[in-house]
């Protein structure tokens, strides 16, 4: 994976870090690859997780407290 951004007017390489991230100055937040996907992660380098992702998280929680996610609306 290669990233550049552009410095008047020329474009240059962003140099990924030792992981092979690549720093969005304008994001303010990393891009990688995890499981062959392009994917978010912060300024830590931990993964940003997808809407789909936190949903998923938030139903299996409340299937946890015995609500059923399907039932609320």
């Amino acid at each position: 994976m290669a990233g550049f951004h552009l410095v008047d007017g020329m474009y240059q390489a962003i140099e990924p870090n030792e992981k092979g991230y690549l720093w969005s100055q304008q994001l303010q937040l990393y891009l990688g690859i995890d499981l062959e996907k392009l994917r978010f992660f912060t300024p830590e380098e931990k993964l940003v997780n997808t809407p789909e992702e936190r949903a998923e998280k938030l139903a299996a929680k409340l299937r946890e407290l015995n609500i059923d996610p399907d039932t609320i609306e």
